[in-house]
């Protein structure tokens, strides 16, 4: 996914993480004091989720280079704090450098240090933040070698150089995903671990996810973090091999009703994509060429488009690729359910457990998904053609 505002997209990801149900728990309060040195700042702000699972903000002035916040969680959770100066509007661009991430726990929780250097502050009371600074010790390193390539990707305004800058990061996830799943299973038990893998399940092999899932204990496979997380993997279980196709009926992009059962007989192509995917886009050629290859040997293809509410430009996209010789649909995608976390069943993208986009998925005749390709849950564009073949040129 192409986008030139990474630190709001890390922000979103964490209220969106937050937004996660808790269970229903006596309140317990925890307690963070505070002991700043060095650079002055004038108040502290604390974001995190209550003991319901509501998004909770707490503010409170530095008063002597000391504070105290107090609150209510029902386990331990992801936090974000915050200093400034009064009056201080930060860009949002510039929160993913203003805070630092840390584990509340309820007890009483001691922070110390200079807050101009955040990374830096020592934070005491909290076995799940000595278990988060842990995994981040490990990262850190990665992360900083990224630096000069993430200040390259959010100065480059071409979309085409700015994808080719974006390829380039791929070594240096690999090597975070490696060094944080070993985190995961020295971890089962872990806050952090249950936390992390909100964001990992779309990342991670289905059967690695598996794995880290069934070593939770009882406590942790109780919290309603680890039953939306059991509810995930069964979603992408759905649209993986050998899994019966999720019937679907939408308005295409002529405005004429499809189905998924107008196609019985046939192999079918879903092709999950957007106008703003640069991958997706750059991916059209190859598919005009599979289309036009197997279209008369039984392969049909429904372009299922992440474009809800940019329809000008969905159209536009099809037009310019010249992809319309194919079916098209939209997903589905209604934000605000997303945001309240409630299923939606007209999502597509729901519905078949993509995470990331391009995916491609193939039916068979009988409605029997046979492969998935481009997510990380499946195989390549070569495993595509492979597939294609065995199925088509014999």
């Amino acid at each position: 996914m192409k986008t030139k505002k990474l630190s709001c997209m890390l922000l979103s990801l964490f209220f969106l993480q937050q937004g996660f149900a808790q269970d229903a728990k006596p309140l317990t309060q925890f307690t963070l004091q505070g002991k700043l040195s060095g650079a002055k700042m004038d108040s502290v702000l604390l974001y995190y989720a209550d003991a319901s699972g509501a998004y909770a903000h707490l503010s409170k002035p530095v008063v002597n280079n000391a504070f105290t916040l107090t609150g209510n969680i029902g386990q331990p959770v992801s936090a974000r704090i915050i200093f400034k100066h009064t009056g201080e509007v930060i860009p949002r661009e510039k929160y993913e450098d203003r805070m630092r991430e840390i584990y509340l726990e309820p007890s009483v929780l001691k922070l110390a240090g200079n807050p101009a250097e955040l990374k830096k502050l020592k934070i005491s009371g909290s076995k799940t933040e000595l278990e988060f600074e842990e995994l981040t010790a490990k990262t850190n390193s990665i992360r900083e070698e990224m630096k000069p390539l993430e200040e390259a990707f959010m100065k480059e305004k071409d979309h085409e150089k700015a994808a080719a800058i974006h390829d380039q990061f791929e070594p240096y996830f690999a090597r975070i995903k490696k060094v944080t799943y070993q985190f995961f299973l020295d971890h089962p038990n872990s806050y952090v671990t249950l936390d992390m893998m909100r964001y990992y399940v779309s990342q991670m092999k289905l059967d690695s996810t598996k794995v880290v899932y069934n070593a939770f204990n009882d406590e942790l496979k109780a919290t309603d973090a680890a039953k939306e997380l059991d509810a995930k993997i069964k979603t992408i279980e759905s649209g993986m091999p050998g899994s019966m196709a999720a019937v679907f009926t939408k308005m295409d992009i002529n405005g004429k009703q499809l189905s998924l059962t107008d196609f019985k007989g046939k192999y079918v192509m879903l092709d999950f994509w957007a106008s703003w995917c640069v991958p997706c886009r750059k991916g059209n050629p190859h598919m005009i060429e599979v289309y036009n290859k197997y279209k008369d040997k039984g392969l049909d293809i429904i372009g299922i488009a992440d474009d809800d509410g940019k329809i000008p430009t969905w159209n536009a996209a099809v037009a310019k690729d010249n992809v319309g010789i194919w079916h098209h649909v939209l997903r589905g995608l209604k934000m605000d359910m997303i945001m309240k976390h409630i299923p939606n069943p007209e999502d597509l993208d729901e519905r078949y457990g993509i995470s990331s986009i391009p995916t491609k998925i193939l039916i068979d005749p009988s409605g029997k998904i046979i492969g998935r390709f481009g997510d990380s849950f499946g195989g390549t564009d070569e495993d595509m053609d492979k597939m294609l073949a065995s199925v088509f040129d014999k």
